[in-house]
């Protein structure tokens, strides 16, 4: 059998000029979609009828990438075309292992007033309140705050993200559609160690993740029942709040009701066992979103429901069908989950029967379907694929359920619809 090294050395030596091309391009393409994400973020906070201004911007974008869209998106189309095989290799992910991440490591008595619980509210009239709280004196403060409510509303408790913060643009977006819901909201606020060389921040992980089930359980201690507790995390953030759900379990002997992983941090992590990492024991009700998975996000099924959205790796930018690559891609977790929260049911993903299916996008004759979001059906556990679309909101609703509509490979046919090309 002839190896795939084997085929790219029999390619004529042109060949390297097209690539060193492509290659420059892709580099190009990875400065642009940083930018790309910043731009998304503002247009959504833009009010709707100033929005035709940075649609002009967006198109004029759009003509200025065409080539390389051409470049990716026939990358993508080969995806169904070659199959996973031992001789390509299969992908290890980002940074598999880590060598002394079980090393010790502690914030100092000086450091811990920086590790920080903030509470978010809406208030009736529509303002945001925030109150940033020191995480070991937290629940003196809430226990006086009329406005929180831990005996008869839900509460659900965030955890952002490595260089994440509570005062940034999505964590206050989630904030606020859980507060429209009636929920009490808690932000985590770790911006301060969260920041550290990546090894070193996910070494503080567990610190910091006991520090908050501490935090849980004195919610607990409050009135609080576990019933009406959810915790969701982004990244960094998704173990950071199973650990401190596995800790209150330790203390309590009770569960949280529901734990939400938005694409769970894979680098140092993909090796680790369920003790150090989110996984599906530890709430009653566990699903994962992922959107990077050999990147910064995770392949493994961690949850009782695991969503691969657009087959879980990359997903497509704003600039039709370019699919955003790894932090764009990563960062894309939160804004699904945000706007399937102000979206309920139109996130709508369909049963797989392995992973490799689901990135593949093998999936759209399967039964049942599920939801992102609030609506999940837990009773429906699994592997699901999940379509979007490429502008924001990004829900495609009942048409992702459409083969025909899968996002890379549709336009590549639009593409090609003539039976001769002449240039």
């Amino acid at each position: 059998m002839t190896s795939f090294g084997e085929q790219q050395a029999s390619v004529s030596d042109t060949s390297s000029i097209w690539s060193g091309l492509f290659k420059g391009l892709q580099s190009m393409l990875r400065n642009v979609n940083p930018q790309i994400s910043n731009f998304e973020a503002a247009l959504a906070s833009v009010p709707e009828n100033e929005r035709n201004h940075f649609k002009t911007m967006s198109r004029m974008i759009k003509i200025a990438v065409a080539l390389a869209l051409a470049i990716t998106l026939a990358g993508q189309a080969r995806a169904a075309t070659y199959g996973p095989r031992a001789d390509y290799g299969y992908p290890a992910g980002l940074i598999p292992d880590c060598p002394g991440t079980h090393k010790n490591a502690s914030i100092s008595p000086r450091m811990m007033q920086n590790l920080q619980v903030t509470m978010h509210r809406l208030t009736s009239t529509g303002q945001i309140v925030r109150k940033m709280m020191p995480v070991e004196s937290a629940h003196k403060i809430i226990a006086k705050d009329k406005s929180i409510d831990l005996k008869n509303k839900k509460t659900v408790f965030y955890a952002v993200g490595f260089f994440d913060s509570s005062v940034f643009p999505f964590s206050q977006a989630i904030g606020t559609s859980y507060s429209k819901r009636g929920y009490n909201v808690f932000i985590t606020e770790t911006f301060a160690f969260f920041t550290y060389i990546y090894p070193k921040s996910v070494r503080l992980t567990k610190f910091i993740g006991k520090k908050m089930g501490e935090f849980l359980v004195r919610l607990n201690e409050l009135g609080l029942d576990p019933k009406d507790l959810e915790l969701v995390g982004t990244s960094l953030g998704a173990h950071e709040i199973a650990l401190a759900a596995k800790y209150f379990y330790q203390v309590t002997g009770k569960k949280p009701s529901r734990l939400t992983g938005l694409d769970p941090a894979g680098p140092c992590f993909r090796s680790l066992g369920p003790e150090d990492k989110l996984w599906r024991t530890d709430a009653e009700r566990v699903d994962v979103l992922h959107t990077n998975i050999d990147g910064f996000g995770i392949a493994e099924t961690l949850g009782h429901v695991d969503i691969y959205a657009n087959g879980g790796e990359f997903q497509p930018g704003d600039i039709p069908r370019l699919p955003c690559l790894i932090i764009c891609s990563h960062i894309r977790a939160m804004i699904y989950w945000w706007q399937a929260l102000e979206h309920p049911k139109k996130f709508i993903a369909v049963k797989c029967n392995s992973v490799q299916e689901a990135r593949f996008a093998q999936c759209y004759n399967n039964t049942p379907t599920n939801y992102l979001g609030i609506e999940a059906h837990f009773d429906r556990p699994g592997i699901f694929y999940l379509a979007t679309s490429n502008e924001f909101p990004y829900y495609a609703g009942k048409e992702g359920l459409k083969e025909e509509n899968e996002i890379y490979t549709s336009v590549v046919k639009r593409i090609n619809d003539d039976d001769g090309f002449v240039v």
